[in-house]
């Protein structure tokens, strides 16, 4: 890949505010040159960039199911559209479905909540992601793969629920994406 070795990627791998053009100008050896151009010289889809975007959520079923008196185990599944902030991501306008778990506790309270996503792309590749709740409302996810394009997809981000009509909710969601 051409842009691999592009000044623009080298710039990525030097401490934030430095550029090669201005190492260049102080006389550079090329012996250091070449180690930085070994050291970054991975394809530009490899290196973590920051991203985000917001999923629309519309709940299919939700099935509460008493364990003990105010002790739920809740299982529900919901459909999902993924709007990134780069309407030229590959995963932009994904959509697809997720299945997830709640516990909750004899004070109402959240105890776990997890679950799992499959969304398919404009080119019907699936991209898997995994997600775990660390506050009501609030969680983390992880991208761990799919089918096509996604195959080797391995990213992080953080999430934040909000409630909207119904039975739909926007995921606002950012981390480093791959």
């Amino acid at each position: 890949d051409a842009d691999a070795h592009s000044p623009a990627h080298a710039d990525a791998c030097l401490p934030r505010g430095r550029k090669l053009g201005g190492l260049m100008n102080k006389a550079i050896t090329l012996g250091p040159l070449a180690l930085l151009a070994a050291a970054c010289a991975v394809s530009p889809e490899g290196v973590a960039a920051p991203c985000g975007g917001t999923n629309i959520n519309n709940t299919l079923t939700f099935t509460p199911t008493e364990i003990v008196k105010g002790v739920q185990v809740s299982i529900y599944r919901f459909t999902s559209v993924i709007l990134s902030e780069d309407p030229s991501a590959s995963f932009h306008l994904a959509s697809g479905e997720c299945v997830g778990s709640l516990l909750t506790g004899l004070d109402g309270k959240q105890i776990s909540l997890s679950g799992s996503c499959a969304r398919k792309d404009k080119d019907s590749d699936v991209i898997y992601e995994e997600w775990v709740g660390t506050a009501p409302g609030k969680g983390t996810a992880k991208v761990i793969g799919g089918t096509g394009k996604f195959a080797n997809a391995n990213w992080s981000y953080n999430w934040q629920r909000t409630p909207l009509h119904g039975p739909t909710a926007a995921v606002r969601w950012s981390g480093d994406c791959r």
